[in-house]
């Protein structure tokens, strides 16, 4: 699916909900299913089958390998916006929360890597990636925020892309994570296309990439090698008629 497709839905839930379902269903035809990264300690699809449309708490629990632990958060949402808000982990037996910045309140509106996270892709990732969304801006999401004022909102659409921290943990210790998720596309949630899934290993889920600052976004970064990609074909034959 395009960028131009997915920003034509976009117009289309706003003009009114018949011509958002009519561009969805046009659209979601033309997606190829990515598989999700393997090794998810939790799959809301297993967990939650049926359509999300209010803000549930889920939870799922994992015993340290390692020193550090790197807890993951994966979404794909083809026709729609998932809300992400609240994350805690924690040791089984209590104690503080491990993340920083937990409810994302310390970012704002627009921000792709959120303060005090990392964040990643699967590389087939280039359309309606997640980021920070506030009570009053909300992006895709139609839900404000959980607790205080900003969340995650998140419509990745090729393929899966997500958030992370890593955390010390005691190795043989139990940690639980818990967050705070909402769905609005009004849909059964289903692997691979409205899924999301939490991990914790020793690094990333295996075939997804990091996705630095400074880098450009995904969708921006393929219209400037595609911009380049003119320029040099243009400059090619210039100096050919030259």
């Amino acid at each position: 699916m395009s960028f131009v497709s997915r920003s034509l839905r976009r117009i289309a839930r706003v003009a009114g909900g018949t011509a958002f379902a009519a561009l969805s269903a046009l659209s979601v035809t033309s997606v190829h299913a990515q598989t999700p990264p393997p090794g998810a300690l939790f799959d809301l699809a297993v967990t939650h089958p049926t359509p999300l449309t209010a803000w549930q708490q889920f939870s799922f629990s994992f015993i340290a390998g390692t020193a550090n632990t790197t807890v993951s958060f994966a979404f794909r949402e083809i026709p729609a916006f998932f809300a992400f808000d609240d994350v805690s982990v924690s040791l089984h037996t209590g104690g503080a929360n491990l993340l920083a910045d937990p409810g994302f309140e310390a970012a704002v509106f627009g921000q792709t890597t959120p303060t005090g996270w990392g964040r990643f892709i699967q590389p087939i990732t280039v359309s309606a990636i997640g980021q920070v969304a506030t009570s009053s801006q909300r992006y895709g999401c139609n839900v404000p925020a959980h607790g205080g004022t900003n969340f995650w909102c998140d419509g990745s659409v090729e393929g899966y892309d997500g958030l992370f921290q890593t955390v010390a943990t005691t190795v043989g210790q139990q940690y639980d994570v818990t967050f705070w998720l909402q769905d609005d596309s009004g849909s059964a949630i289903y692997n691979p296309g409205i899924d999301m899934l939490g991990y914790a290993a020793a690094g990333l889920p295996v075939g997804t990439i990091p996705v630095v600052n400074a880098v450009p976004e995904p969708e921006t970064y393929a219209l400037m090698l595609a911009g380049l990609a003119t320029i040099g074909a243009i400059s090619r034959r210039r100096k050919r008629v030259g």
